[in-house]
């Protein structure tokens, strides 16, 4: 039996936090380690933006050798020629590129093994939010299953 993109919403994606995580992020933490101040902190973590390294690094000239596993480009004033950076996030240190940033819009509940297929695709997830899994999705205004990371999620498991 095969599995459309909405099915698989419904049985992996549970309720909407976003209220709750918004809340908590607009709250001061104090400090120390007591609950409250690292769910807090882990509310803040939820809401902050996320940062595209390697689309800023691509838009710079560098590539990505995937057998040699490092980021390259052809630089002349180099020496050699050729500049290295073992990281999207080195290559643009190396040329003082800031990253692209993507907004967190929607906070959801989500299944472990939903969890781990955003994480795998550079989404931010928490997975001990006071216990719940907790998906910061970077769209809205459209069905869950339309978001192109669910898109690919849901390609690879039918392939």
């Amino acid at each position: 039996m095969t599995i459309t993109p909405d099915q698989l919403v419904s049985r992996e994606v549970h309720y909407c936090v976003s209220s709750l995580v918004h809340t908590l992020a607009s709250s001061s933490a104090g400090h120390g380690d007591d609950p409250l101040n690292i769910l807090l902190g882990q509310a803040h973590g939820l809401f902050t933006p996320l940062y595209d390294y390697e689309s800023a690094a691509r838009e710079a000239n560098w590539e990505f050798d995937e057998k040699e596993g490092h980021w390259w480009r052809v630089e002349t004033s180099n020496a050699n020629g050729l500049e290295l950076a073992s990281t999207a996030e080195n290559a643009c240190a190396i040329d003082d590129i800031e990253p692209h940033e993507t907004e967190i819009l929607e906070h959801w509940i989500v299944s472990n093994w939903l969890a781990e297929q955003l994480e795998a695709k550079g989404q931010r997830v928490d997975n001990d939010f006071a216990g719940l899994t907790v998906w910061a999705r970077t769209t809205s205004g459209q069905a869950i299953s339309q978001d192109y990371v669910i898109q690919q999620i849901h390609a690879e498991l039918v392939k």
